[in-house]
C-alpha cells in the first residue's frame, strides 16, 4: 500500500460511502483498517500491505495481509495504552 495508513483509511471510507453504508459503519471500518495496517507496518518489514473489503448481506468483511515476516513484539506492559482491547462475547 504505497500511501500507508492514511491512504488505506481514505480508500475504505471512499468505497463504503459509494456502497451507501451508514456513517457509523464507515468510521468503525476506517478505525479497524487503521489499526490493522498500522500493526502490519510496525510488525513486518514488507513494503507491500494489501487491504480488501468484501460486502455481503451480513455486512462488510475487512481483510489486511502481507507477505512480510512478523517480528514478535515483547509482551505489552499493562500501563501501555497502545492498541485496542479485544473482548470476547459469550456464544
Amino acid at each position: 500500500m504505497p500511501g500507508g495508513v492514511p491512504e488505506a483509511r481514505h480508500r475504505v471510507q471512499e468505497v463504503m460511502r459509494a456502497w451507501g453504508e451508514p456513517a457509523e459503519r464507515i468510521e468503525a471500518a476506517a478505525l479497524i483498517v487503521t489499526e490493522l495496517v498500522t500493526n502490519a507496518v510496525q510488525h513486518t518489514r514488507t513494503r507491500r500491505i494489501r487491504c480488501r473489503l468484501l460486502r455481503s448481506a451480513d455486512g462488510v468483511r475487512i481483510c489486511v495481509w502481507n507477505r512480510g515476516r512478523a517480528r514478535i513484539p515483547a509482551p505489552a506492559c499493562p500501563a501501555d495504552p497502545a492498541g485496542l482491547p479485544v473482548e470476547a462475547a459469550p456464544a
